[in-house]
C-alpha cells in the first residue's frame, strides 16, 4: 500500500510540475483528478453534484422551468393551457405570455423533429381547442440540411431534449441511452468540467435585457455575422443560392414532411395549429432580397399545402423592425418581445 501512495505521489508532482508551468488552471485539473483516481468513485459523484449547481451546467437548461413536469404528481401543475409555441431560438427570444396562459416551448436551438417530439409529450396540457404556434423563420424550409453537418446536431445538443422528455422518447434519439447518464453524471463523461468549479461562466440573463446593447454600427456588423453564419452552417457561397441551389430539395421535401405531421398530430387532438413568422431588425430584414423571401418563407407555406391552418407574417413587418427592440439584429429584447406578444394575442383573439 505504501509503495502504492508512493508512485501515485511521485506521478502527481511530476505531472504537476510540468503542469503548472503551463497553465494553473490544468494544474488544479490534474491534481483533483489524479488525486480522485487515488481516492475512488465517491468523491467523484460529490464533484459532479457539485458541477450540477454551477452556472455552466444550469444555464443550458435554463428553458426547463417553462414545462410542465410529467414526472410524479405536483398540485401546482398548470393545465388547460390556451397557446403554446414551438421553434428555436427567435421563438425563444420573440415570445412572452403575460395575461393568458401560455407557455414557450422553445429551447433554443430546436430543429422541426424535436418540435414534434416536444409536442407529443406535452400536448395533454392544452386546453380543447388550444393554439400551437409554429414558427418559420428564413431557414426552416431547409433546416433539415444541418443533419448533415457534423458535430452541430450531437450530443450537446440532443442532451438538453433528454432533460424534458419521458426517458422512453430520449432512447429513441441518437445515443439517447447514454444520453440519460450524461444527465445524470456529466462530470464522469467529460471529468475536464471540473474546471468550472473554480473558475465558473456568468449566469445566462439574456432573456432579461430589455434595451438594444450596440451601436447602429455594432448592429450592422451583427447582421453580417447572421447571415455568413448561415451560408457556413448551409454551404453556400452567397444568399442566392439559397434560391437557385438544388441540393437543398430533399432536404426541403423533408422539412414539409414533417412540418405536415405536426399540424396532423394537432388536429387529430383538436388542437388549432398557426404557423406564424417572427420580425426581426430592418438591419437584418434588408440583407433577405424579395426573391429570397417568396422563396424560402412563402413558397414554401404553400408547398405545405394545409388546409384551414393560418398563416400569420410578421417576419418584415415595419411595426417590429426597429433595433431598440431588439438585441443586436436578431432576437427581439424583452420589450420588443413584450411588444410584439401582445400584438400577436390582441390578433389571435386571446387579448382584446
Amino acid at each position: 500500500m505504501k509503495r502504492k501512495l508512493k508512485i501515485i505521489g511521485l506521478f502527481c508532482l511530476a505531472v504537476d510540475i510540468v503542469l503548472f508551468f503551463v497553465s494553473k488552471i490544468l494544474f488544479i485539473i490534474a491534481t483533483v483528478l489524479i488525486l480522485l483516481a487515488a481516492i475512488g468513485g465517491e468523491a467523484l459523484l460529490v464533484l459532479n453534484a457539485l458541477y450540477k449547481r454551477t452556472n455552466h451546467w444550469k444555464n443550458q437548461f435554463l428553458f426547463e422551468k417553462n414545462f410542465i413536469s410529467g414526472r410524479g404528481y405536483r398540485d401546482n401543475l398548470t393545465r388547460n393551457l390556451d397557446i403554446v409555441n414551438l421553434g428555436s431560438n427567435p421563438a425563444k427570444y420573440g415570445l412572452f405570455y403575460e395575461n393568458v396562459r401560455g407557455q414557450n416551448w422553445a429551447t433554443g436551438s430546436q430543429g422541426l423533429e424535436m418540435d414534434f417530439e416536444i409536442l407529443k409529450y406535452f400536448h395533454s396540457y392544452l386546453k380543447e381547442g388550444g393554439i400551437v404556434l409554429i414558427p418559420i423563420m428564413p431557414f426552416t424550409a431547409i433546416s433539415q440540411y444541418i443533419k448533415t453537418k457534423k458535430g452541430y446536431w450531437d450530443d450537446s445538443y440532443y442532451i438538453r431534449f433528454a432533460k424534458i422528455l419521458d426517458p422512453s422518447q430520449t432512447r429513441q434519439l441518437p445515443n439517447g441511452s447514454k444520453l440519460l447518464r450524461k444527465v445524470k453524471y456529466p462530470l464522469i463523461f467529460d471529468p475536464l468540467l471540473i474546471r468550472y468549479l473554480f473558475a465558473d461562466v456568468p449566469t445566462d440573463n439574456s432573456l432579461e435585457i430589455t434595451e438594444q446593447t450596440m451601436s447602429a454600427v455594432e448592429i450592422e456588423h451583427d447582421a453580417d455575422r447572421w447571415i455568413e453564419g448561415w451560408k457556413k452552417e448551409f454551404d453556400a457561397a452567397a444568399v442566392i443560392d439559397f434560391v437557385i441551389d438544388g441540393k437543398y430539395i430533399p432536404y426541403r421535401e423533408e422539412s414539409v414532411s414533417v412540418l405536415r405531421q405536426i399540424v396532423e398530430y394537432c388536429k387529430e387532438r383538436n388542437l388549432k395549429p398557426i404557423l406564424l413568422t417572427i420580425p426581426m431588425s430592418e438591419y437584418l430584414a434588408k440583407k433577405f432580397n424579395a426573391d429570397f423571401r417568396q422563396k424560402m418563407v412563402y413558397d414554401f407555406v404553400e408547398e405545405l399545402n394545409i388546409d384551414g391552418v393560418m398563416f400569420l407574417d410578421y417576419m418584415f413587418d415595419s411595426r417590429f423592425d426597429n433595433p431598440s427592440l431588439y438585441n443586436g439584429s436578431f432576437f427581439l429584447n424583452l420589450k420588443g418581445r413584450k411588444l410584439f406578444s401582445s400584438q400577436l394575442m390582441k390578433d389571435l383573439g386571446l387579448l382584446i
